[in-house]
């Protein structure tokens, strides 16, 4: 068992988390003759909210190339089941370790608020399997990656030994979401990691179980047309705080500066990550041009172990759009991003306003503007900060100046005219 102190810890950071990573997607329909049971529905008196019933396991999937909503990271996949859980029941998780930086299961309640979060390196491995996020001598059968998970209602959050709490306040049954997380693949082409997607099926009281069949990957029904999509829009709009994202900290579109979002709503969060944003606006002939000093983060797309110590698990900064749903436009990962002396430049532009220079042979790191209708958001993100990593973004208390804390790591943001950067390259363009 977890102790008391870990317990609260872990209910302060699923609480702190407020920023949205977008779990969002949509339902892929099995073929006509595909015989898979249907999840249960929650019984009547339980007074739990409802969720959609759907008829195969992992139905949603959401990346920006899918459905793009809830500032979702680009460089990551995830996949959402809804469930419903009588008293005594319990969803069940067979899977395999992928091979990527990242991944998580993680529980959350009809409105998408976190309940409950099991990060890689703490999901223990099945008897005769080892945890390549965890153990240097793991290997690299996959077969000898396994690990089980069970979200169960009626106990706590945090409680350990492979267990999720799959409902607020211990509530006895109720319905809920399991979402999986992948960040940054070995082989980009394959957002699984390698490995199939985790098989589900949900155990009774009384011991009879109810396997669900894995969602087929192919079919235009997981576009944004398709049946889940209509729910998924509202579960959003819905849920967002009164007058949608309400921004960061005392940062405007014409005075851009970067700080901590002030509220957002429950929307799927990502436990793991913390974050600092600024709007900004588009003007032609102007870029935002952004600078800071790189936590270091191992390079996986290297073949680099998860288990090198760094100071972060994973950063990336994202272009975002200042509108419900709030997509992506464009983000550069840690891995994508060019540096000089150990510092980074990012240029956000339009195509028509990116300067020459604005690429990695000049160590510069170009982001897409995207849409110029609307104003932007940009995100930097911190995932799993080292110990003794004291710059992070979740070392951020409240009230505190984020450049005190974060020094060197702060990134600071100017406007400048493509001219001047074409002319005298970053040194036209000060910082603040």
């Amino acid at each position: 068992m977890h102790s008391f102190e870990a317990m609260h810890s872990l209910r302060q950071r699923l609480g702190a988390c407020f920023l949205a990573v977008g779990i969002l997607a949509v339902l892929a329909v099995p073929s006509a003759n595909a015989a898979v049971p249907a999840v249960p529905a929650v019984p009547a008196g339980t007074g739990g909210a409802s969720v959609p019933k759907v008829s195969c396991g992992w139905p949603a999937v959401v990346s920006p190339s899918r459905l793009n909503f809830a500032f979702p990271e680009t460089n990551a996949t995830y996949w959402v089941m809804p469930y419903q859980l009588a008293k005594g029941d319990q969803l069940v998780a067979e899977g395999t370790y992928p091979s990527a930086r990242f991944t998580s299961l993680t529980t959350y309640d009809s409105k998408g608020s976190p309940i409950d979060s099991l990060a890689d390196n703490a999901i223990a491995p099945s008897a005769g399997s080892k945890n390549p996020f965890s153990q240097a001598n793991a290997g690299t059968d996959p077969a000898q990656h396994r690990y089980r998970v069970i979200a169960r209602s009626g106990v706590e959050a945090g409680s350990g030994h492979n267990t999720l709490a799959a409902t607020a306040n211990s509530a006895a049954s109720g319905s809920g979401f399991i979402a999986l997380r992948i960040y940054v693949p070995d082989q980009p082409s394959d957002p699984t990691g390698g490995v199939p997607l985790p098989t589900l099926s949900i155990q009774h009281q009384g011991g009879s179980t109810s396997n669900i069949a894995t969602c087929p990957a192919a079919g235009s029904s997981q576009g944004p047309a398709g049946p889940l999509a209509d729910f998924l829009r509202q579960l959003v709009k819905s849920n967002a705080p009164p007058g949608g994202f309400e921004g960061c900290g005392k940062s405007t579109p014409s005075a851009p500066g970067f700080a901590v979002p002030n509220k957002v709503g429950g929307l799927f969060p990502n436990p793991y990550n913390k974050y600092l944003c600024t709007p900004i606006e588009y003007k032609s002939g102007r870029i935002a041009v952004i600078r800071g000093k790189a936590p270091t983060f191992p390079n996986t797309s290297l073949d680099q172990s998860v288990l090198t110590k760094t100071q972060l698990r994973y950063w990336s900064l994202c272009q975002n759009q200042w509108q419900l749903p709030y997509p992506s436009s464009s983000c550069a990962a840690d891995f994508q991003t060019a540096l000089k002396d150990g510092k980074y430049t990012y240029v956000v532009s339009t195509p028509q306003d990116r300067p020459a220079q604005a690429t990695t042979s000049h160590q510069i790191t170009w982001i897409s503007w995207g849409p110029t209708n609307v104003n932007g958001i940009l995100l930097l993100r911190n995932m799993l900060p080292a110990g003794d990593f004291h710059n992070a973004v979740q070392n951020i208390q409240k009230g505190q100046d984020p450049a005190t804390v974060m020094g060197p790591y702060y990134p600071t943001i100017t406007y400048c005219t493509k001219a001047a950067f074409d002319k005298g390259g970053p040194d036209a363009c000060p910082a603040p």
